[in-house]
């Protein structure tokens, strides 16, 4: 499963810099992982065939799936942050929609005060 080429280029402190090839490998797999249910190790063996090498660095199979694991626990934490703050925005939303006063159907019926302009 490994591809040739040797190592991914060094990338920002403390990761590596991964070929668009191999990318869309790990992606294709993580789809197969969420849509079909597979397990990540038969995902990334499934989407095998669809990446030849051609030459460029492909990880190995422990590291692809170790990359495979810890995007998949990032993106979880997102998303799970993401959920957190839409519920502190609604909850902020009906907070401010208290502190507004009434509007009453005279404040409805009266011209807004910058309509004067447009006599």
């Amino acid at each position: 499963m490994g591809g040739g080429g040797g190592p991914p280029a060094p990338g920002p402190p403390g990761g590596r810099l991964w070929p668009k090839e191999a990318l869309a490998r790990l992606q294709a797999a993580r789809e197969a992982h969420l849509r079909e249910g597979l397990p990540l190790e038969e995902a990334l063996a499934r989407v095998q065939g669809d990446f030849p090498a051609a030459g460029l660095a492909l990880p190995s199979e422990g590291e692809a799936l170790a990359l495979l694991r810890a995007l998949a626990e990032r993106l979880e934490r997102v998303e799970g942050e993401l959920r957190a703050l839409r519920e502190e925005n609604a909850c902020l939303r009906e907070a401010l929609k208290a502190l507004e006063p009434p509007v009453s159907e005279a404040t409805l019926r009266r011209r807004p005060w910058w309509r004067f302009w447009g006599r």
